[in-house]
């Protein structure tokens, strides 16, 4: 009977909808005190920003309520992960909010090397080697990735976007404000780039929610494309206050579609990773940290590079959902 009424929770949609209005209900209200929903957001690394990064936390931050409400047994894994989302809140992010930088580029030493031993500690706690994480979504045990596919993970998104840059790019015109200083300071600048991101970015506030819980429940009761297609909708929807007035390819609701656009086949590709990975939390963090380092880097002809991109992306969606067995079938997780 246990088993039966797990399964039955599993499965149920109740908890996904929950989830989703709780996710808006916790971003939102957040980014509207921040000034973002103004049409004035922030524009430096200030305590507006700060604000507004706990609204980023909000899918994350909804994923383990309702996983703790509706996982009794799950209270002890909820309870060990808070901590690891409110964390770079504190440190790095009220180190970085008081120095506020204009970007990642002009860090201080002090918020630059907090943002990386943060980032090296909350990569520990979800790697293999923390045998006491469960995923939220489903309470079950998470397997360990193929080292494969943590590299891929990293490299993956960021191999097609410096292809994409190579092309637009005039000859003689691959240059970016990165790589005119220092070598020794874009060595640097990259560790701290990534470590921001997956900190501060919205990787951790959003993939414990997105892919550590709302994932594996789809996952439950609807194909691969389909769960994709559902999250990717859901996810790109919550951005839809910061895109109508902050723009996303275009100006006011024309951005809300816009961002739909980008997000499904991102979406798909993420599945795709999740899978592979057999669900690792891990896996989804890195991939979408790894989307975002590039927009610190000053390069050259971005915006270009970025619609090239964006193509590339939709096109190894379609040949992942085409070509991938577990696109095909019916139910991809029992």
């Amino acid at each position: 009977m246990h088993e039966m009424d797990a399964t039955n929770r599993a499965t149920s949609s109740g908890p996904v909808w929950i989830f989703l209005l709780l996710s808006y209900l916790l971003s939102w209200p957040f980014w509207l005190a921040s000034g973002v929903l103004s049409g004035h957001g922030p524009t430096a690394f200030d305590f507006r920003w700060l604000i507004a990064q706990i609204g980023v936390a909000g899918p994350s931050l909804a994923a383990l309520l309702v996983s703790g409400i509706i996982h009794k047994e799950l209270r002890p894994n909820v309870l060990r992960m808070l901590p690891v989302i409110l964390l770079p809140l504190v440190l790095p992010g009220v180190l970085t909010a008081a120095s506020a930088p204009l970007g990642v580029a002009e860090f201080e030493s002090l918020p630059s090397i907090a943002t990386v031993a943060v980032c090296a500690a909350v990569i520990l706690f979800f790697s293999p080697l923390n045998r006491r994480l469960s995923s939220p979504g489903t309470g079950e045990a998470y397997e360990r990735p193929g080292a494969r596919w943590i590299l891929l993970s990293i490299t993956f998104f960021p191999v097609l976007f410096l292809l994409a840059w190579l092309l637009v790019n005039p000859r003689g015109g691959w240059t970016g404000s990165a790589f005119q200083g220092d070598p020794g300071e874009l060595a640097w600048l990259l560790p701290v780039s990534f470590a921001h991101n997956l900190l501060l970015g919205g990787s951790l506030g959003e993939e414990i929610g997105w892919r550590g819980f709302l994932l594996p429940r789809l996952l439950k009761r609807h194909s691969a494309l389909a769960a994709s297609l559902i999250l990717g909708l859901g996810w790109a929807l919550w951005h839809a206050p910061v895109d109508v007035y902050g723009g996303f390819v275009f100006e006011g609701p024309a951005a809300v579609l816009a961002r739909v656009i980008w997000t499904l086949p991102v979406a798909i590709l993420f599945t795709w990773f999740y899978l592979q990975s057999k669900g690792s939390l891990l896996v989804a963090l890195l991939l979408h940290t790894s989307i975002n380092v590039p927009t610190d880097l000053g390069l050259s002809h971005y915006e270009a590079a970025m619609v090239l991109f964006s193509v590339f992306v939709a096109v190894a969606a379609v040949i992942v959902s085409a070509s991938s067995q577990v696109f095909r079938s019916s139910s991809s997780r029992a």
